[in-house]
């Protein structure tokens, strides 16, 4: 969930090996047990928005790496039992 929404859906097996939603993908990086001890953990930029002022499209997109002027408008569905509400949906496994 994201700003008090689904950005993405599947078995838990699915979305943390294969997230399909940056936000999700953010997450799963900045898990401590991921990364080396005393290393800076990453981080996803900015700040959550506000929820009474959502920006329009999908909220996460002033935070998002692959955000577009496309994702200014509603963000479709990506897939069926796994799916992310993006634009632009990820790929690849984490690594």
């Amino acid at each position: 969930m994201y700003a008090g929404r689904i950005v993405e859906s599947g078995s838990a097996e699915e979305v943390l090996s294969r997230p399909r939603h940056p936000y999700t993908r953010g997450l799963i990086e900045s898990v401590p047990s991921l990364h080396e001890p005393g290393q800076p953990l990453p981080q996803i930029p900015g700040a959550t928005p506000q929820l009474v002022n959502l920006p329009t499209g999908c909220a996460f997109r002033p935070r998002c790496p692959r955000a577009t002027a496309a994702c200014a408008t509603e963000p479709p569905r990506s897939g069926d039992s796994h799916f992310a509400l993006c634009h632009h949906p990820l790929t690849e496994g984490i690594a």
